[in-house]
């Protein structure tokens, strides 16, 4: 219904629905534009994203497939496109081979350097805004992101703090923090990437 604009006039819900539909609209312009100029598809910048800002071990091709939300066979055939181009390579997880984690190659990570113009036009508009709006609309965005994601809409990868498995400083130097979730120590560096099994209190 948020399509009828005489449906939205009374509706506010309607109105927010189709404003973050025009804005997911120009998100997707946005990053067409800017994956053609690089020679790749929009899901293959999402691959390079994924892999440059995941944690090493939960770098994984299922990972990949449940955060666009598509099914594995089709993650196996974008990530193979960027192997093709050199830009990330697979490996198996040594302590389970059927697990196939990915990690970028030094000509991926430079494209990924580059990939910043869509998502500075996005906090361009943003900052237009004064402080108390923006406040407001983040916390908005926030319920609608964590609906989304309790109904197995949208996966949502944060780093480990704020996590109900994560137990900071109770290691070695080396690897300071636990995650319960795998039973495995991590390392801080580990810690400020992005998992996708992150669980927030």
């Amino acid at each position: 219904m948020m399509f009828d604009s005489q449906y939205r006039k009374d509706n506010r819900s309607a109105r927010m629905s189709m404003a973050l539909f025009r804005i997911s609209q120009a998100i997707k312009k946005m990053t067409q534009a800017e994956s053609d100029a690089l020679g790749l598809s929009p899901v293959q910048t999402q691959g390079l994203l994924f892999a440059a800002y995941t944690r090493s071990d939960m770098a994984t091709v299922g990972n990949f497939a449940s955060t666009i939300g598509t099914t594995h066979v089709t993650a196996v055939k974008i990530l193979n496109r960027l192997v093709e181009k050199k830009l990330i390579y697979k490996i198996q997880k040594a302590d389970d081979r059927r697990v196939t984690l990915i990690s970028l190659t030094e000509k991926g990570q430079k494209v990924i350097s580059n990939l910043d113009d869509w998502e500075q036009s996005l906090e361009d508009a943003l900052q237009s805004l004064p402080e108390n709006v923006l406040s407001h609309l983040e916390l908005g965005l926030g319920s609608v992101v964590s609906t989304l994601q309790k109904k197995g809409h949208l996966v949502v990868s944060e780093p480990c703090l704020g996590c109900i498995y994560f137990r900071p400083s109770t290691g070695e130097k080396t690897a300071p923090h636990y995650c319960q979730l795998i039973q495995k120590y991590l390392t801080h560096e580990a810690s400020l990437k992005e998992c996708p099994e992150h669980t927030a209190f």
